[in-house]
């Protein structure tokens, strides 16, 4: 069984935190990703940690969370062919995403494949509740399609990916693409062909913002700001001309994972949070896999800073800015070996201080688990299935959200813990699926006001 050492040392050294020091505290081990005292004070001179205080600092061990499917049970939370909007179908082109409202009103998006975002509203009763008895809104939530065929202005077509809800705003980070084949450039790949054309991709992580007025429990996403201003996290290069794209995948940083807020090794807030994006062309110096993004404030779309590739003393500095105007270097890539493709779903795991990352390969959903988002556990089944059975896959844990965990990014494993994904039945048919699961190796930890968050 996988351990960590409560105290050991993940990171060590000085953190850039955009320009002023963050200093790692020694009255907890840093992990998670770092423990932290942010400004800009110095160490104390003469000040060091004894050896004692350091082997003792070693001396307790932690299993890593084992997770499993709670049972047998497979719930349709969705089907587009039952539940339809008059005579809309709603599928489902992407992961769903929940935040729990300032009235204790739960959310559940998602966007479909034309870029249209949905959601349902309930209680924590009615979304556990089987069957469900959480509404479907069936005014929608986000036109994710502009048809604009500028690449330069990052605004083609974009599907809710990542939320986070602050006060009685959401804030919605899109996977956004310009994608040729939509505009029939003859230059460029024609989808469902083998033609041997380049396939004019180009994604960027926007920011759109909704608010939230109750009793009205509609939302209606708009961009943060006017194009391209609305960015948050732009490709490393401009558009480099159809023929100089690449024949698969697309250049820049898309499909974010949802935003998890980092953790001190003794389970404590850190202070920041942070999101994995994937680039899947190999371009212009960026390795293809996933690049973690850190940032204080959420809210604050040009917040988001870049890991640099050290794990024995991480730094997190580089704004990917717009590169019509600015030069930016591509991001370092995590533990590329495991992460060659999305990073659907992150949470933590508080009795054994891990993360937990959900991914998928070509058989199985899988997790891998972690203590600093940086290096990661070998990938274990989840549940053995294809891509057209199980796709999308995040965990979403409703205990927390009435106790301050309002984005759910813990999983307390007390019942109420799920593994949503998108079932394929045959093409036009599709299903929002979901199964209990439950971390087998340790007991429950339910919320509540002595473990809010």
């Amino acid at each position: 069984m996988p351990k960590i050492l409560a105290g050991a040392t993940i990171a060590a050294g000085l953190l850039a935190t955009g320009g002023s020091a963050a200093l790692i505290s020694r009255d907890a081990s840093p992990s998670g990703v770092v423990r932290t005292t942010d400004g800009p004070r110095a160490a104390q001179p003469g000040v060091k940690t004894s050896a004692t205080t350091e082997i003792a600092s070693l001396s307790s061990a932690l299993d890593a969370p084992t997770l499993g499917l709670a049972d047998s049970v497979i719930e349709t939370f969705h089907d587009s062919n039952a539940n339809l909007c008059g005579t809309q179908k709603v599928h489902i082109d992407g992961p769903v995403r929940a935040f729990e409202d300032q009235n204790n009103v739960i959310h559940l998006t998602v966007s479909d494949p034309n870029a249209t975002g949905w959601q349902w509203t309930g209680s924590v009763t009615g979304f556990t509740n089987n069957p469900k008895t959480a509404t479907l809104d069936c005014t929608p939530v986000m036109i994710g399609n502009s048809g604009n065929t500028d690449p330069s202005q990052f605004d083609q077509k974009t599907w809710i990916q990542a939320i986070h809800f602050a006060g009685s705003t959401v804030y919605a980070y899109g996977h956004e693409d310009y994608f040729g084949t939509r505009t029939n450039d003859p230059d460029c790949h024609d989808a469902g062909t083998t033609d041997g054309l380049p396939y004019c991709w180009y994604s960027s992580i926007p920011l759109w913002t909704a608010t939230v007025s109750p009793p009205d429990r509609h939302v209606n996403f708009g961009r943060s700001a006017a194009t391209p201003g609305h960015v948050a996290i732009y490709p490393q290069v401009a558009y480099p001309g159809d023929a100089n794209t690449t024949s698969a995948g697309w250049i820049g940083y898309g499909t974010p994972s949802n935003i998890i807020r980092g953790r001190n090794q003794d389970g404590t807030l850190n202070g920041y949070y942070y999101m994995f994006a994937y680039s899947s062309s190999n371009y212009a110096g960026q390795g293809k896999g996933v690049c973690l993004f850190r940032s204080a404030d959420p809210t604050d779309r040009t917040s988001w800073r870049a890991w640099d590739g050290s794990t024995a003393s991480p730094q997190f500095v580089q704004q990917m800015k717009n590169p019509y105007s600015n030069t930016n270097s591509a991001c370092a890539t995590v533990q590329p070996s495991l992460f060659n493709s999305y990073v659907r779903s992150v949470v933590w795991h508080k009795p054994s201080r891990h993360y937990i990352a959900i991914i998928r390969n070509s058989s199985a959903v899988q997790y891998a688990t972690s203590t600093d988002l940086l290096t990661w556990s070998a990938p274990q089944n989840l549940l053995v299935s294809t891509s057209a059975e199980a796709n999308y896959p995040v965990v979403i844990d409703f205990d927390g959200g009435d106790y301050g965990d309002s984005n759910f990014d813990r999983v307390y494993s007390n019942g109420r813990s799920y593994l949503f994904y998108r079932k394929s039945i045959v093409s036009g048919h599709t299903r929002i699926t979901r199964r209990k699961i439950a971390v087998t190796n340790y007991p429950a930890d339910p919320p509540g006001s002595a473990n809010p968050y």
